[in-house]
């Protein structure tokens, strides 16, 4: 029976006393206790060291693995020095090219656009007697040196790869000495511009400096079109090349104001004309830091707001398009501030018409100054424009001033004065005044002056006094 009774008596023998084995206890608690923890301790060092280990063996694959992502394609070079546009004088030949995104990782190896780098590609011949010197700066006042891109992409254990990577980075880098007789070729590390690039190159010798400027297509973003010429918009025989008398008189009835997409509301002031030659298509624009934006899209709507959310800037983002002769701008300009709140933008719309042969363009320009709500818009948001479109009007003349390649310029009538006290509304509802005249800037076909001077070079004086 299982009784305590019974259980108490089956602890003692005989002779009253408890068993061996109840009786006998280890000679020491403490150590065998001591000893567990001492192989505990040494399992769990011994585990930690292999973790160590197995973490440095992954980290070491993991590196060789992108170390083995490092595979530049220098046969790729041939799709952008296809495009490379040239220019010659003076015994020099010059080729130059700006590479996209997809070709920068091509040619490279390496995702250069997403650190916004962008290297353009130089072919110089110096077929003269005299040693000259390429001003690398004038290109890009922030180039990036070869080792300075390349250590972006260093792997942490890849000692022979990034050496590997910054001996080919090293390697086609153009070097700035000009030998006589010579041909040099290779890349400037520059900043990154989408959709248009503006590039200056500037070679200079003990009798001499010269400069040959390029506007460089960047291909891979959307951008609104400006090699456009009227034959491919209008019917042939609305097509008319004015002169200077003829030129002021249409321009001063050309419509006040840009459209809704019906052309049943008017919208902003169109009080802007450039008169642009035919070999500079922009340079003016881009040469003072104009960005041409990218088309509305789903890409760039989400690029916009991404740059709106984290307060970033967004360099080419799109503006909301506005009507004349029936379309949408041909082209759009902006030169951002710090966040994509503010801004100042224009739209320009190529005419029917010519001046000598050069295209004439008729626009709007105005200043975003923050975001705001409307009713007027699917995304129930707008930008704000500031109410006085006279002042942009005239910064941009100032602003293309000094780039030295303005021959002329002066104001008309055709926008309609509308004073501070009784301003008109945009298609969102924005307020703005004027003196209701449009200003005319005539780009020059050469190389930039030496000053921008306004003496001599105003020629319409309509409207307010100056």
């Amino acid at each position: 029976m299982d009784h305590p009774e019974y259980r108490a008596a089956a602890m003692f023998s005989k002779d009253g006393k408890q068993p061996a084995h109840l009786t006998t206890r280890p000679k020491d608690c403490n150590a065998v206790g001591r000893s567990m923890r001492k192989v505990t301790l040494a399992d769990m060092w011994r585990k930690r060291v292999l973790q160590i280990l197995a973490g440095a063996a992954c980290l070491l694959l993991l590196n060789m693995i992108l170390a083995f992502r490092f595979a530049p394609d220098p046969a790729a070079d041939a799709i952008f020095k296809a495009r490379a546009q040239m220019q010659t004088a003076d015994g020099l030949v010059v080729k130059i090219a700006a590479l996209s995104r997809d070709e920068s990782r091509r040619s490279f190896g390496e995702n250069l656009g997403a650190h916004e780098i962008q290297p353009v590609w130089l072919s110089i011949d110096n077929n003269t007697d005299e040693p000259l010197t390429l001003m690398t700066a004038r290109l890009d006042p922030a180039f990036y040196s070869p080792y300075e891109v390349s250590y972006r992409f260093d792997g942490t254990l890849s000692w022979s790869e990034n050496k590997a990577r910054d001996d080919y980075f090293e390697s086609r880098q153009i070097g700035d000495a000009l030998p006589p007789h010579s041909h040099t070729e290779g890349f400037v590390y520059a900043t990154l511009d989408s959709g248009v690039k503006f590039a200056n190159v500037a070679i200079t010798g003990k009798t001499r400096t010269n400069h040959f400027e390029f506007v460089l297509d960047v291909p891979g973003t959307a951008i609104l079109r400006q090699n456009v010429s009227p034959a491919q918009l209008y019917p042939h025989e609305t097509i008319k090349d004015l002169n200077l008398d003829e030129l002021k008189a249409v321009l001063a009835t050309l419509p006040c104001c840009t459209a809704d997409a019906k052309d049943t509301r008017a919208g902003d002031p169109l009080n802007l004309v450039v008169i642009e030659h035919s070999d500079t298509p922009m340079k003016a624009f881009i040469a003072r830091g104009w960005h041409v934006t990218d088309k509305l899209n789903v890409a760039s709507i989400l690029e916009t707001m991404r740059a709106f959310l984290l307060r970033g800037e967004y360099l080419t983002s799109p503006v909301s398009s506005l009507y004349l002769f029936g379309r949408q701008e041909d082209i759009a300009l902006q030169k951002p501030r710090a966040t994509i709140s503010e801004r100042v933008h224009l739209r320009l719309w190529l005419t029917p018409n010519t001046f000598q042969s050069n295209r004439i363009w008729v626009g709007q320009i105005s200043r975003d100054i923050g975001v705001r709500f409307t009713a007027h818009t699917w995304n129930l948001t707008t930008h704000k424009i500031a109410p006085d479109v006279d002042f942009d009007r005239d910064y941009l003349l100032q602003d293309l001033l000094l780039s030295g390649l303005i021959e002329q310029f002066g104001y008309v009538e055709g926008v309609g004065g509308a004073p501070s006290s009784e301003p008109r509304t945009n298609l969102t509802g924005d307020t703005y005044f004027t003196d209701g005249r449009r200003l005319v800037v005539f780009l020059a076909d050469k190389q930039p002056q030496p000053a921008a001077q306004i003496s001599g070079k105003q020629i319409w004086t309509d409207g307010a006094s100056q």
